[in-house]
This record gives C-alpha cells, sequence and structure tokens, in this order.
C-alpha cells in the first residue's frame, strides 16, 4: 500500500504548481511522467537524487518509484480546479509532428504557456516528506524539468529542495 491518499497528493501537486509559470488553461501530457528514462540510466537519475537533493530519505524515493512504475491519468484526480487540459500522446504527436507545431499548438491552445508533465507523489511514512518531478516546455529549444522536494511544516507544504534533470 502506498503512503498517503489522492488528497495529500493534490496538495503537494498545487503547491509545485504554484512555482510553475503556468497558462490560464495550461495543456499537461494526459498521463503522469515520473522523469526517470527508461532502464539503464535510472540508477545513474536515483544516484543524482540521492547525492544532491538533500533531506530525501530513501523512503520517499522508494515510494516515489513505486507509484511511478506505471503512468497514471492525470483527470480526474490531478487537475487541481480544472485548470489543466490534458493532451494525449496521439494528439501530441499530431501537433508537433514537424517544425510548425509551436504554431499549430498556440493557435489551438492560446492560453496555454507552454506543455506540463508531472509525476505522481512519493511520500514517507509520516506523509511529512514528499518527491515529484515536473517539467515543462514552452518552445522547440525552451524548457526544464526536474524533481521537487516538499515538507509538511504547520500543516503547509513547502519547498525543501529542487534538481533539475534537463533544461533546453
Amino acid at each position: 500500500m502506498f503512503n498517503g491518499t489522492i488528497a495529500d497528493e493534490q496538495e503537494v501537486l498545487t503547491t509545485c504548481l504554484a512555482r510553475l509559470h503556468l497558462g490560464e488553461r495550461q495543456v499537461v501530457r494526459s498521463l503522469t511522467r515520473s522523469g526517470l528514462q527508461m532502464p539503464g540510466s535510472d540508477e545513474r537519475m536515483l544516484s543524482y537524487l540521492r547525492e544532491n537533493l538533500d533531506g530525501l530519505r530513501e523512503e520517499t524515493l522508494t515510494a516515489f518509484i513505486a507509484k511511478n512504475r506505471e503512468q497514471h491519468p492525470v483527470e480526474p484526480d490531478f487537475n487541481p480546479g480544472g485548470r489543466l487540459i490534458c493532451v494525449g500522446d496521439e494528439k501530441f504527436h499530431h501537433i508537433f509532428r514537424d517544425g510548425d507545431g509551436w504554431a499549430r499548438f498556440r493557435q489551438e491552445f492560446p492560453d496555454s504557456d507552454g506543455t506540463l508533465r508531472f509525476s505522481r507523489v512519493g511520500f514517507d511514512r509520516d506523509v511529512t516528506r514528499a518527491l515529484l518531478y515536473a517539467g515543462q516546455q514552452f518552445d522547440w529549444n525552451v524548457g526544464s524539468g526536474g524533481f521537487w522536494l516538499f515538507s509538511k511544516l504547520d500543516g503547509e507544504w513547502t519547498e525543501a529542495g529542487r534538481v533539475g534533470n534537463w533544461l533546453s
């Protein structure tokens, strides 16, 4: 069984999204993404997180990995306030099929500042530490993604650390 509830994940996600640059109707990939790569590079990334994300506990990382073994639909559980527009892989690939992808995207989604993707949230046993991945793309060569660590202090989730794993 996983630590934390969907409501706990929603709280952490809302806190994280408040720190990102989002449009009024932000486009998000319709399934969660862990931020980890295919087999082979995962262990390097996990080592990187252990070494560079101060305060990350092994149980939080283990829970994050377990929750993100499979993708999860963003709708309905992870769409705070209905602000996110979920776009499936097929439509996403259709929009970005060639060099005119961003122009097509901006025409179809004028209220979105780009695309967003995020993971499920891994918690420690006491649900006082949380780890998630979030990434944004604003144009072909403008975007970033990374792992965020949050701590619950006095009933509020606050950012405890962040490490990037890509920047374009």
